[in-house]
């Protein structure tokens, strides 16, 4: 029994010796993995015409300076800064870079306290000050390190109980055999192996605390908003723009296409049957330049069978007609003086009749149409290779003016296409998100084409851009109500993940807010909102698809 309880006495001192403590309230509960660092220090200052945010990197301030209305970057100004503390205050200009920031290089800021900013910002002829407060806080703050010194202490007591409490055990085994030796070198050999102690002071609490994410990076924070750092921002030329409330005439979205203008468009078609035969410059291609007149290809007229046999028993009656005629005509010049003029002169009329009708006739057996372009323009399509065996009335080539064409839509009902006060269009495709064509009304229909009446507009402006005969498009008609809301370009509407029209609006110099919004489409470039914003609100006008991917 003894030998047991000096065992247990041994082995009690091991196991102390690897114990892990921690202060009064130590608790890390169930605080979740760090996964970055903290926050670089920030100062920002907001005014009516300006927006200001530095960062503190070391002792370098960095600051980016944009106007407060759009987010656009202010890279040409003048800032001085004004640092007060409590034992005085202290002057410094900030430098301009070549990335659009101003640096600030200041001693001051390697040292942790409060400081009182404030900026003058001078831009051509605009002066502006702006305030802030900037806190670099101490990274030796609020950690006590008397517990730990306690425990450690304690540790090295019971570290050295155990070492005690070994060596006399080994004396009085010493004698015992080789099994005691061996348990004895495992003990010490454990006794060595224990880790150090683990220890932390008294209020050392990591609680509940959020993982420390990195404060310099992008980030969706957990109400829903986004912290977008100036960095990122200016990466992504974000923009925004002041919601202003605006009556606006209501607009009806129709479904359109491209069509020709008669007046500036034609076809090429052919009248007869026949081969196709390149003209003087050859076969046109697909979108080359052709004037009204020009010779696009030449059309050999080809007759079957029976029209050929036809043409050929032709062409034998009328040269035995022309041999008749001829020889009637040589006997009646013989008998000149006994015979009439008029007679010698009627056999030479259907003598020289008679030629010209086999003439016409052989001719036609190998005729060649030219095909000529109906007015000047591009070739839009092209149906035609050399040798290609085309039929009358067969489309060969499209010609079209790319400056003169017009987009026709379907209106199903009768009133709107009689009462379209304006109108504009837009390309159906992701990549023609934003343009806007401005429309002006030729005519409505008066009767039904497939259930709807055709309404037809020619697009004016000098952006029109490229538009192919029968592209889709969406026209935006607008009509005589009016609705009131906030215009917005198209793009600063973006879906969120639950599938809600959204926009978003700057809260601060460097966090946006996402609001759920209900609008109406005023062309292809703009909406209405209808609800969901507020007058002055900056909402996101550029970019907002990369500010609804950070996550």
């Amino acid at each position: 029994m003894k030998r047991l309880a000096q065992i247990f006495l041994l082995y009690l001192a091991l196991a102390a010796s690897g114990l892990a403590w921690a202060g009064d309230g130590h608790d890390h509960g169930d605080s979740p993995t760090a996964t970055g660092g903290a926050a670089l220090p920030r100062v920002e200052a907001v005014s009516d015409q300006f927006e200001l945010v530095g960062v503190v990197d070391r002792d370098v301030l960095i600051l980016y300076l944009d106007r407060a209305a759009s987010n656009e970057p202010v890279t040409r100004a003048v800032i001085d800064v004004e640092f007060t503390l409590a034992q005085g205050s202290h002057t410094t200009k900030g430098e301009p870079q070549a990335d659009g920031t101003y640096l600030l290089r200041s001693g001051m800021l390697a040292r942790p306290g409060q400081y009182a900013l404030t900026f003058s910002v001078t831009v051509g002829d605009e002066t502006d000050v702006l305030a802030g407060n900037l806190e670099i806080a101490d990274p030796e703050a609020g950690h006590d390190h008397r517990g730990e010194r306690r425990w450690s202490w304690l540790a090295l007591g019971m570290a050295l109980m155990a070492l005690v409490a070994t060596v006399l055990l080994a004396r009085r085994w010493s004698r015992r055999g080789a099994m005691t030796s061996a348990a004895f070198a495992f003990g010490l050999w454990a006794a060595m192996a224990v880790p150090p102690p683990a220890v932390g002071g008294e209020g050392h609490d990591h609680g509940d605390a959020p993982a420390a994410a990195s404060g310099n990076s992008p980030r969706r924070l957990p109400d829903g908003d986004v912290f977008l750092p100036k960095p990122s921002q200016r990466q992504l030329a974000v923009r925004t723009a002041l919601a202003k409330e605006a009556e606006l005439p209501r607009t009806v979205t129709l479904m359109g296409r491209v069509v020709m203008d008669p007046n500036a468009g034609g076809k090429v078609q052919p009248t007869v049957s026949g081969r196709i035969e390149p003209g003087p410059r050859g076969l046109p291609n697909l979108g080359q330049r052709v004037t009204r007149g020009e010779v696009l290809a030449l059309v050999r007229s080809a007759a079957g069978s029976i029209e050929r046999a036809n043409q050929n028993a032709s062409i034998a009656e009328l040269q035995v007609a022309r041999d008749l005629a001829e020889r009637r005509l040589a006997r009646l010049k013989q008998l000149e003086g006994s015979v009439s003029q008029r007679e010698i002169e009627q056999a030479q009329a259907d003598a020289e009749g008679t030629r010209r009708r086999l003439a016409a006739v052989t001719a036609r057996e190998a005729s060649l149409e030219a095909l000529v372009a109906p007015v000047s323009g591009v070739i839009a399509a092209a149906n035609v290779v050399a040798g290609q065996v085309v039929d009358a009335r067969e489309v060969l080539f499209e010609i079209v003016d790319p400056r003169r064409q017009r987009i026709e839509a379907v209106a199903f009902d009768a009133a709107l296409a009689a009462g379209i006060s304006g109108a504009s269009a837009a390309p159906q495709s992701p990549q023609a998100h934003g343009v806007s064509i401005p429309l002006k009304l030729v005519g409505a229909g008066r009767s039904q084409v497939e259930g709807g009446y055709p309404v037809q507009f020619v697009a004016t402006g000098n952006d029109v851009p490229p538009l192919t005969v029968g592209q889709p498009m969406r026209v935006f008609a607008q009509t005589t109500a009016r609705v009131k809301g906030m215009p917005i370009p198209a793009g600063a509407v973006v879906k969120n993940p639950s599938n809600e029209d959204i926009v978003w609006v700057k809260e601060g110099p460097e966090r946006f807010s996402p609001r759920p919004v209900r609008f109406e489409p005023v062309d292809g470039a703009t909406v209405v909102v209808v609800t969901g914003l507020k007058s002055g609100e900056r909402v996101v006008v550029q970019a907002a698809p990369l500010v609804n991917q950070v996550r």
